[in-house]
């Protein structure tokens, strides 16, 4: 069985959708909708694909039965509903909507439809992440006591549209990064958060939303969880695992290298939605090529008997006298493995590893870090559900 895919935003979300296909077997990227003429142009002669001007339009059409769903956060919702109405099943990036109540509308939509519904590219998938967790429920080094994850990046240095820099339309870090860090706590943790004390910034002028977070995250099963993430760009994070600029080098890094470009009048809108901002940082999809492992910071899991964390080629086990590492499959570039996910759940019907469920617990928690920070308190989660692993 060939599942045709209707990709819903022609932006930078969706253009590794397009290279994840060629790379799983049982796909076929079929269509594409956006309202720019221009982007529909530059797919249907790329890829030779069929192009709509609408997401509705596209989800109406016979020619796909899946509808990856990358445009704006806002529109998150509204896009995966059509398609469910349409009897599609649908991959949504994160997070899978900007309330808990699109959530719910969603969930029940694909339950009434019985189409599968997956929030998927959340840095969980990452092969070392999954494997974390696998060591940490295999009772090999003990039960997980605290996780830390933490990343520095030049977010707020690639050109931006306004939406992405509107809070209330689902803008900021804690919106479009935290759902990484919070899945990766979630998901080798167990996934019950318990409750959440964050502070958040915005202190970047240029751009009014917020850029960094420090959350602490209590588990119900007692486990505590430290998610730090700075998006300014003075820092690259790689410089902790040997993956980026060593210090000292004369080399610029990631965030200065595109602090360069921008001065230089090289960035614009259009160059974040082609990926230029990305290859200027040396981030570019060629990471996906590499023999190597992904980053997405540094993520260090602290064990009764051990800790891990990630290697270049998989998970360092740091035990009682000795230091291992554990090689995990070679990395294809992202949405792969959600690809092989997604097909397995449609064919044989079986319940998708992150399902609405679990992005509406992960949201959750998103939104728990805003109103932590503004209410300066500790927020109570209501909505978790268990690790799908």
């Amino acid at each position: 069985m060939t599942l045709r895919v209707g990709l819903a935003g022609l932006g930078t979300a969706g253009r590794s959708v397009p290279l994840a296909i060629a790379k799983v077997s049982g796909y076929e990227f079929a269509a594409g909708a956006d309202n720019r003429k221009e982007a529909r142009e530059q797919y249907r002669v790329q890829y030779g694909i069929e192009v709509f001007e609408s997401v509705e339009e596209m989800c109406r059409s016979d020619a796909v039965d899946v509808i990856y769903v990358a445009t704006p956060n806002l529109l998150h919702a509204e896009h995966s509903l059509a398609a469910i109405e349409n009897g599609k099943h649908v991959m949504v990036e994160k997070p899978m909507a900007i309330t808990l109540e699109d959530c719910d509308r969603m969930i029940a939509a694909a339950e009434k439809k019985q189409v599968k519904l997956m929030v998927a590219h959340t840095r969980s998938f990452n092969p070392p992440i999954r494997k974390m967790r696998e060591i940490a429920t295999s009772g090999r080094i003990g039960q997980v006591i605290q996780i830390t994850t933490l990343h520095y990046s030049p977010w707020l240095l690639r050109p931006r549209l306004p939406i992405e820099l509107d809070t209330a339309l689902g803008g900021g870090v804690c919106y479009r990064q935290a759902p990484h860090q919070v899945d990766i706590a979630r998901l080798v943790g167990g996934g019950m958060v318990r409750s959440v004390r964050a502070a958040a910034g915005s202190f970047d002028p240029k751009n009014p939303t917020e850029g960094n977070y420090t959350a602490f995250l209590e588990f119900e099963n007692g486990i505590a969880a430290t998610l730090i993430y700075d998006g300014y760009g003075y820092f690259d994070d790689r410089e902790l695992t040997g993956e980026g600029v060593a210090t000292g080098s004369g080399k610029p890094g990631a965030g200065q290298r595109l602090r360069r470009a921008r001065a230089e009048g090289l960035l614009s809108k259009e160059a974040s939605r082609s990926g230029l901002a990305f290859e200027i940082e040396g981030r570019g999809d060629q990471d996906g090529e590499r023999q190597r492992q992904p980053f997405f910071g540094l993520t260090v899991v602290s064990c009764e008997r051990g800790v891990l964390r990630q290697s270049p080629q998989g998970i360092f086990v740091y035990e009682e006298s000795s230091v291992s590492e554990v090689p995990c499959a070679k990395w294809e570039g992202p949405l792969k493995v959600e690809l092989e996910d997604f097909r397995e759940a449609v064919t044989t019907d079986k319940p998708v590893p992150h399902d609405g469920r679990w992005g509406k617990a992960t949201l959750e928690v998103c939104l728990a870090i805003l109103q932590s920070n503004q209410e300066r308190r500790e927020v109570s989660l209501a909505h978790q559900v268990p690790s799908p692993y």
